[in-house]
């Protein structure tokens, strides 16, 4: 199993102070923050990059505090460069009696515009199954993020005095690690901007937690080598996004959902979806409203995604005909090739996976029958420390909905993705 690796500073956010809209700003100037405002906000209007909100924070450390939980009304922001504009290009000079902009950090790197650097072998004990061999564009990637303390070469990042001993402190604190994989769009893939939404949900979530927790972010492609040998051997702390089986005891459970329910721990739920069926436009399956018209039926649901919502509408393996392949993208093809009846996934993927692979208006979702599903961050229970990072993203995900940083991130995320289509 490759990995590739490459350098990232994405998605996480400050605080908000309300409802509204941003001002106008402008890099290369001070901000002065009012009613509404939070750090994407102000990002998107100086930068016309949300995901550019931690170069600000960096900046102005000594302003926002640490925590980075509340942004004063009235507090100066200095507003650093604009990295795309010429140097000439600059606005004037602040007034001396205001802070003075600094450039901006040039570890904020775009992933989507980065080449891709392979590295060694992971070296994990147990993973007895290879990622499929794939072009260099959709291979497994290693994304290291390193949400530590503002940098030293910016001025105004200064700490306070007291705390003046305490990135180096910081510096020996191993990373979280955390892993996730391509293909699985809107909301995880390299490809996408910040890594796609539930990336920037994650980072932003521990953003909110403590901005000094240092963690990497590695793209694996083979997604059941995930909970098989990744997290149980503790090579990886965290994975994401996985649905959340139904533990409760309400339904048999197959046995890879057992031990989901047995081994692991699920933090709140990021993101809900709808999980639905997908067939050809003219299949009568399209306008089916029973689900025992699937039986007997080939359904393709790739590997990794839990069979749960199958089992749960009575189309356990002994009622169809189940085939898993590693990416969505197969199954429409093996739709299109009348190789399958159904694809089992939800919307927003398929929908996705359909435009991927040029394919958009060949196939329609079954309107009538559908399951809603959340999507969650996962530990293995024997990680102690994992276990509690699961506790931080919780409280991180409590902040983002109280402040509107959450629906920032979604609605963002899926415009560009509707863009796309």
């Amino acid at each position: 199993m490759k990995i590739s690796a490459r350098s990232l500073c994405i998605g996480c956010t400050a605080a908000f102070l309300g409802g509204g809209a941003a001002h106008a700003q402008e890099a290369c100037t001070t901000y002065t923050v009012v009613a509404g405002d939070n750090l994407r906000y102000i990002a998107r209007s100086a930068y016309g990059d949300a995901d550019l909100f931690r170069v600000i924070y960096n900046a102005n450390v000594a302003v926002i505090g640490e925590k980075a939980d509340l942004i004063e009304i009235g507090a100066k922001l200095v507003l650093p460069c604009d990295p795309a504009a010429p140097v000439s290009a600059a606005a004037d000079p602040v007034s001396p009696t205001e802070p003075t902009a600094t450039a901006l950090a040039t570890g904020v790197i775009d992933p989507a515009k980065q080449p891709l650097e392979l590295v060694p072998e992971l070296p994990v004990e147990g993973a007895d199954t290879a990622a499929p061999a794939e072009d260099a564009t959709a291979g497994d990637a290693t994304v290291e993020v390193t949400a530590a303390a503002p940098e030293a070469s910016a001025p105004e990042t200064t700490a306070p005095e007291t705390t003046a001993a305490e990135p180096a402190a910081a510096a020996t604190i191993a990373p979280v690690r955390m892993v996730t994989g391509n293909g699985y769009a809107p909301f995880a893939d390299e490809m996408l901007p910040g890594g796609g939404m539930f990336t920037q949900l994650v980072e932003m979530a521990i953003f909110r937690a403590d901005p000094t927790i240092p963690y990497n972010m590695t793209f694996i492609n083979d997604w059941q080598a995930h909970i098989d040998a990744l997290l149980p051997s503790q090579a990886y702390d965290l994975s994401f996004p996985w649905i959340k089986p139904d533990c409760s005891g309400a339904t048999m459970l197959s046995a890879g959902d057992q031990l989901r329910c047995d081994d692991f721990v699920f933090s709140a739920p990021f993101y809900e979806i709808v999980d639905g069926f997908f067939a050809l436009n003219d299949s009568p399956l399209v306008s089916a409203t029973v689900i025992s018209d699937f039986e007997g039926k080939r359904i393709c649901r790739p590997e990794g995604y839990t069979t749960g919502v199958l089992e749960s509408l009575g189309l356990a393996a002994d009622k169809v005909e189940l085939t898993q392949p590693v990416n969505a993208t197969d199954c429409f093809e093996a739709l299109a090739a009348g190789k399958v009846d159904l694809v089992s996934i939800d919307a927003e993927v398929g929908d996705s996976a359909i435009a991927q692979i040029g394919m958009t208006g060949m196939f329609t979702q079954n309107p009538h029958l559908m399951a809603l599903q959340s999507l969650h961050v996962i530990a293995h229970k024997s990680n102690p420390r994992a276990m509690e990072m699961i506790v931080q993203l919780d409280s991180g995900l409590i902040e983002m909905y109280e402040s509107g940083e959450w629906y920032d991130i979604v609605s963002s995320a899926l415009s560009k993705t509707a863009l796309q289509q």
